[in-house]
């Protein structure tokens, strides 16, 4: 009949009272875009923005504070311009060194510096005061599965990303 509504099963859940956005994708910008705004001023009093933040994480994480620029880069899901940008902000800061391979000439190796090793502590305790803020009033078991999902859906654009090239 032509005035039944369309099947959704298997569609987006019902968001009714959302204004924000009529999709979960306009729920996820906005939570990323309100975080990155909150993070804004601790992250400034250490003289970084949000996407040097999570490039120095990156480094922070690595085995030994190091990692090829390309591949930095990459994991950050920046163009080579604008990871080449951050790069270099975080570089006339102090933070990070780059310099060529020793396994390979043809690559850049960028590393922390002890200015950069010493900022650690206060980015993971800005990090971890907004998420605690945020998800407190969610509950461990309901963050768990919002983290796990989350976690799923990057991994999957991620995957997708790198097919595409």
């Amino acid at each position: 009949m032509p005035n039944e509504p369309p099947d959704t099963a298997g569609t987006s859940p019902n968001r009714q009272g959302f204004a924000e956005g009529p999709h979960n994708l306009g729920a996820v910008t906005l939570l990323a875009r309100l975080v990155q705004e909150r993070l804004a001023v601790p992250l400034g009093k250490l003289g970084l923005t949000f996407a040097e933040a999570i490039a120095m994480v990156r480094l922070w994480r690595s085995p030994d504070g190091s990692l090829p620029q390309s591949d930095l880069i990459e994991q950050l899901v920046l163009s080579r311009a604008s990871g080449s940008l951050v790069l270099s902000e975080l570089e006339e800061a102090g933070f990070i060194t780059r310099s060529i391979d020793p396994h390979d000439a043809r690559r850049l190796l960028v590393s922390l510096t002890p200015q950069g090793e010493e900022i650690e502590s206060k980015v993971h305790d800005a990090f971890e005061q907004l998420e605690s803020h945020l998800f407190s009033p969610i509950g461990s078991d309901n963050w768990e599965t919002v983290y796990d999902s989350l976690r799923s859906a990057v991994l999957t654009m991620i995957a997708e990303r790198q097919q595409t090239g």
